[in-house]
């Protein structure tokens, strides 16, 4: 029995300790509705310490499978901790030329992860990054299960 309870608690820490990968990781799941208001911008914020890395920073897109437009225009508001300001515009792939998904998809639900900064040197402090979307058809984004941002060395 005591061997069972030293086998499962060493499992466990060595679980926990492979499942953080990153610096950091935030997903947020959108209304029942599915929809991604456009007056919903979504706000991120992180610390870095340890500047001696590079850093990736990747955007999170969960929709719905089969989804009905190619690409859609995300913008990402980066406030760096010396109070500079970036803004990258995209438009983001959801589809290949050939119409097949670009994202990761199991059954209904289609998972697409979209490097917009790539081997970045962050200074140390705190990052605020604020995503919203440009989508020119309606007040909202149809079709959405969530969105996120993951940061990662």
């Amino acid at each position: 029995m005591k061997t069972k309870i030293l086998f499962l608690s060493s499992l466990f820490f060595i679980l926990i300790s492979c499942t953080f990968s990153g610096t950091f990781n935030q997903f947020d799941k959108m209304p029942e509705n599915n929809h991604w208001e456009k007056s919903d911008s979504k706000i991120y914020e992180f610390e870095i310490k340890d500047d001696s890395k590079f850093y990736n920073m990747v955007f999170q897109f969960s929709h719905v499978y089969d989804y009905q437009f190619a690409t859609v225009p995300i913008q990402f508001l980066i406030e760096k901790p010396d109070g500079k300001i970036e803004l990258i515009a995209v438009n983001m792939p959801i589809k290949e030329t050939n119409g097949k998904e670009i994202a990761e998809c199991s059954g209904d639900i289609c998972d697409l992860k979209y490097p917009f900064k790539e081997k970045t040197k962050l200074t140390k402090g705190k990052y605020k990054i604020t995503i919203s979307h440009n989508f020119k058809g309606a007040t909202y984004l149809p079709n959405v299960i969530g969105i996120g941002l993951e940061v990662i060395p």
